[in-house]
Parts: C-alpha cells; sequence; structure tokens
C-alpha cells in the first residue's frame, strides 16, 4: 500500500474516512439496483467501499464476495487511472471514438459472477451492494477464488 501511494498521491486526499462520508450516499442509492453509480464520486465504489488504495489489498470485513467484487472494481479503476483502458464515445452515435478516460466511468460497467457458483440472471451494476443477490453462490469446500465477466457500455455503433 505504501508503494501504492508514490503511484498514486491522490490517495491521501480519497483514502480517509472524511472522503469516505461522501460514499454513503452512493451506498445507499444503488443498494436497490435501481440507480446507476454517480460518476462524480469517482473514488467511491458504494457498498464495496472505497477506489484506494489501488492495490488488492481490502480489509475483508464483510464476506468474500464483496471482497472479489471490489478488487474486480478497483483493477478497472487503475487501469483506467493508468490509460489502459480507454472511453469509447460517438459523435451522433456512429462513429466510436477512442480517448483516454483517467476517471473510471462507473455507471457505464456491469459484472456477472461466473465462477464459483454462477449467477447468470444478472448483469450487476458497479457499486452496487452484493447482500441481495450473493447467498448461496460462496461454496465452502471450493474456497474464496471467483470469477466474474465485466462489461462496458458503448453509445456508438462502429469502431
Amino acid at each position: 500500500d505504501e508503494l501504492s501511494f508514490i503511484l498514486n498521491p491522490e490517495a491521501i486526499l480519497f483514502g480517509n474516512i472524511v472522503s469516505q462520508l461522501a460514499c454513503a450516499t452512493e451506498a445507499v442509492a444503488t443498494s436497490t439496483n435501481s440507480v446507476l453509480p454517480f460518476d462524480f464520486l469517482f473514488w467511491c465504489m458504494g457498498s464495496q467501499g472505497s477506489a484506494y488504495p489501488l492495490t488488492g489489498t481490502t480489509n475483508y470485513r464483510d464476506t468474500p464476495i464483496q471482497a472479489g467484487t471490489l478488487i474486480l472494481e478497483r483493477l478497472n479503476y487503475k487501469l483506467h487511472r493508468q490509460g489502459i483502458v480507454w472511453e469509447s464515445h460517438g459523435e451522433d452515435g456512429a462513429i466510436c471514438y477512442q480517448t483516454p478516460m483517467p476517471l473510471m466511468p462507473k455507471s457505464r460497467y456491469r459484472y456477472q459472477m461466473t465462477n464459483t457458483i454462477p449467477d447468470a440472471l444478472w448483469a450487476h451494476p458497479y457499486t452496487t451492494t452484493t447482500v441481495i443477490w450473493e447467498s448461496g453462490h460462496d461454496n465452502p469446500v471450493s474456497g474464496d477464488n471467483f470469477g466474474f465477466i465485466n462489461f462496458k457500455k458503448r453509445n456508438c455503433v462502429f469502431l
């Protein structure tokens, strides 16, 4: 976590208790899966916690599935911060243009659990709580190894 601070010095602004209080509004709003995440609260991962530190470290406070979804969302956020994942947008929905987007647009992403016990019926928006659907998906025999498929919405037709 200390080495991550060298690459992401903004973590001191967003990785503290005071800035996390703003995340409570997103966590409450997205808890019913009826509201999309707030893109302007880019450092928040809703019910999962904070985007910082940008490592695989979690405090594993609730459930293994919640920790797994937090790591998924943090990895995607980190890829945006490093300029590896670009944003695609089009004019009049016709032709896509790729531009660097250092702040991840959370409202465009969904994930679906594929392993160990798949959740084939729903693609969940980022930052939503896992409490609603995680029951029965954690296999105590095989451990805490989960697989997710990640979806990103594009607002254009041609690349």
